[in-house]
């Protein structure tokens, strides 16, 4: 889940706040929420203190906002999950697409605290308020796979592909739920699908190749495990390809072995 704390996530909420200079004229840390929240994402550190002398200055809101916004960049998931939430719900005149956002920072934090059942609450916040946004159903659905809810993550995933068909990720997400669940004829569907739009996505390779194996279709399997170690040589995906293949040719000498015995009798 780390990989949705980035640069682009906070400019995402950054883009929803009107532009402004950095240092007040008035002599307070900062003029506006804008510039604290540039100040976050540079030298998060910094901006936290910053931000509570700026609270003291009157700072109000915005400051606590700040705050909340440098311990997610801090990393201090425990402190930023409820400081996100106290901010979205104080700032309930702002608009449904900025208060969506922070809900959702909220989620991430609870997520990297182990605190599924947390983050699960702030992602209903967040999809109340951006029923149709593909990035936060995505997100939610990563997490409900995560906690082992795959009929959920597909609930999910179904709606992202109507609004993204294109979305090929999606299309693995929910191809990989579908596995899990056993229903690997949908499973092969998606994952034809998710090859369709990225031809070389190492982890759909696998996926496909594995369920090729699952209906005794081994020469197709060892094709996409092949594949994969060609196009991601040094991933994760390209290691259990490895596995399977040498699994695969430890299961035909022993088959050939038994074969030579039964001659020989």
């Amino acid at each position: 889940m780390n990989r949705f704390l980035n640069a682009a996530a906070l400019a995402a909420l950054m883009a929803l706040l009107p532009a402004a200079s950095a240092r007040a004229e008035d002599g307070r840390v900062f003029s506006s929420r804008t510039a604290c929240l540039a100040r976050a994402e540079a030298l998060p550190d910094f901006a936290l203190a910053e931000a509570k002398l700026w609270e003291r200055q009157g700072g109000a809101a915005d400051a606590r906002l700040c705050q909340a916004l440098a311990q997610l960049l801090r990393g201090e998931w425990e402190a930023a999950a409820p400081a996100l939430e106290a901010s979205a719900t104080e700032l309930a005149h702002e608009a449904a697409t900025m208060r969506a956002n922070l809900w959702s920072r909220a989620a991430l934090a609870w997520s990297n605290a182990r605190k599924p059942d947390a983050a699960e609450a702030a992602y209903g916040k967040a999809v109340a308020l951006t029923p149709n946004d593909p990035q936060l159903l995505m997100d939610r659905a990563i997490l409900r796979a995560g906690a082992e809810r795959y009929w959920d993550a597909v609930a999910d995933l179904d709606r992202v592909i109507d609004l993204m068909p294109r979305q090929s990720e999606a299309w693995l997400l929910r191809a990989q739920a579908h596995h899990v669940l056993a229903l690997d004829a949908k499973a092969m569907n998606d994952v034809q699908e998710a090859l369709r739009l990225s031809p070389q996505n190492s982890e759909a390779l696998l996926l496909r190749g594995n369920l090729y194996a699952a209906k005794s279709n081994l020469a197709f399997a060892k094709r996409d495990w092949e594949t994969v170690r060609r196009v991601a040589a040094d991933s994760p995906a390209a290691q259990v390809a490895l596995e399977n293949l040498n699994a695969l040719e430890r299961a035909h000498t022993t088959q050939q072995r038994e074969l030579k015995r039964q001659r020989q009798e």
